[in-house]
């Protein structure tokens, strides 16, 4: 029971923090703070939920431990991106014709160029592909431009992940395939493979020449890859010895608007339109518009890349943010420098960092008490409640979306070392406490460099261990209602 001293002193630092401590904190407090011991993780959580209903503080520990979130990072993109894209409802990609036409000959050049929809597909750019089939042309005596200028081109997330994880690819104003290209192979006879490096889709299928893979990496990683950027080449080696029979990856792809042009080039000549060479070049102002390419709702894409994790997509949308907020931006660490400047105001509060938009990195960090302040604003809570994933509920007999009127929106994020959950417990859709819950291991982390292993020695037992953490808290939070 707390003294009329302590309850002074603390009623006095929450009015400061915007939250009412609740009487019997410090009996809660333990509840959860002896969970958090048992788990092994005393020094490594960081955890703090709120009632909403009445402000109240629930319970708290470590909360202004600075641990890093991985993708718990795209719910604050995602309301960076909903809180300044009032105007931007759908994606477009356009191409432009700039020319004559004669006895079904271009003379001329043809444009493509793009906003950074993130969601574009091999199979989208046969609308393209018919705006040129329908004007007779057969050939093209010019070359197919790519322009990329509306966003800075982006070669990785982060360069300390493995070359071959396909969660880490390039972006920029111009993306295919969320920037992946498939890698198939089928073992002919002893030691010799047919292999293929393919953007495809359901309808049509691209070849693409710039990007290359062999088959004689003897020494070092499993694969290597090397991007020559002048020439926008991507070159891959794999070890034959482990790739068996028969099978297929996706690989990420760097130069993203080169990617989606060679591939639009490609389909233009499987539909019979000779097309041969191919560059980067701003449209003229004398060109005519010839097809527009829209996406889906844009909060339709936001809701799957939260629901799915999708790092490309949620970069995308942090690019694109950033691009209205500065239009003179040029790298992806600028544009993070401008969501982190952006949240530490909307919190005030200056303990946060993001490196990039998805939180693919170790080196972005937050607290639990930030995130409190975070979830609690009304704002947040209109734009964030529609797109959040329902997270499930663990109980005695399994795994239920629901209690009774009782659901849990949220999102998760994990990384070796690292695991985060934040989001809110919703009685009848109606969110009545937040909460965030961040644990990470540095040491270890460190000690079992992810940069050398795809799966770190040990990480896969503490990712257990911090998960059923996790559940034991979102439990006993709702049993707190």
């Amino acid at each position: 029971m707390l003294s009329k001293r302590k309850f002074i002193k603390l009623s006095a630092l929450s009015a400061f923090l915007g939250i009412i401590p609740l009487k019997g904190l410090a009996k809660t407090t333990n509840i959860f703070t002896n969970l958090i011991k048992k788990s092994g993780f005393e020094n490594n959580t960081s955890f703090m939920a709120v009632d909403l209903r009445s402000n109240k503080l629930i319970a708290r520990h470590n909360e202004k431990l600075r641990l890093p979130i991985a993708s718990v990072t795209k719910m604050v993109t995602a309301f960076y991106y909903l809180s300044n894209n009032d105007k931007l409802d759908r994606f477009k990609t356009e191409l432009f014709i700039d020319g004559f036409i004669k006895d079904n000959i271009l003379h001329g050049d043809l444009y493509f160029k793009g906003y950074g929809d993130p969601t574009l597909k091999t199979d989208d750019l046969s609308v393209f592909i018919d705006s040129v089939k329908n004007l007779g042309v057969t050939e093209v005596h010019g070359s197919l431009f790519f322009d990329n200028s509306y966003l800075p081109d982006i070669n990785y997330i982060n360069r300390n992940q493995l070359p071959q994880y396909a969660y880490n690819p390039g972006m920029g104003a111009i993306n295919l395939n969320e920037n992946r290209i498939l890698f198939e192979w089928k073992r002919l006879e002893k030691a010799k493979y047919k292999t293929s490096l393919t953007a495809p889709g359901l309808k049509n299928i691209a070849q693409v020449t710039n990007i290359t893979m062999d088959l004689e990496n003897y020494k070092g990683p499993v694969y290597s890859y090397e991007l020559d950027e002048t020439k926008f080449k991507e070159r891959w080696s794999v070890n034959r010895r482990i790739l068996g029979k028969k099978g297929s990856r996706w690989l990420p792809v760097r130069e993203s608007s080169y990617y989606a042009t060679e591939a639009l080039k490609q389909l233009l000549v499987d539909r019979g339109i000779e097309i041969t060479n191919m560059g980067r070049k701003k449209v003229p102002k004398k060109s005519r518009l010839l097809c527009t390419h829209y996406s889906v709702d844009n909060k339709i894409i936001l809701k799957s890349a939260l629901k799915y994790s999708k790092n490309m997509v949620t970069e995308s949308l942090g690019l694109i943010t950033s691009r209205l907020v500065s239009a003179n931006l040029y790298d992806l660490d600028q544009s993070a420098v401008i969501m982190t400047r952006w949240f530490r105001n909307i919190i005030g509060k200056q303990n946060s960092l993001f490196l990039n938009h998805s939180g693919l990195s170790a080196g972005s960090f937050s607290t639990s008490e930030d995130f409190r302040r975070f979830l609690m604003q009304d704002n947040v809570q209109k734009s964030l409640l529609p797109v959040l994933k329902r997270i499930p509920i663990y109980t005695s007999k399994g795994k239920v979306n629901s209690i009774g009127n009782i659901t849990v929106k949220g999102k998760s994020g994990t990384m070796h070392y690292i695991r985060g959950l934040a989001g809110y417990v919703c009685k009848e859709d109606i969110p009545v406490m937040a909460f965030s819950i961040f644990s990470a291991d540095l040491n270890k982390r460190k000690q079992n460099s992810s940069n050398n292993f795809e799966k770190p020695k040990g990480s896969s037992t503490w990712l257990s261990r911090a998960v059923i953490q996790e559940r034991q808290i979102v439990r006993k939070i709702i049993d707190s209602i």
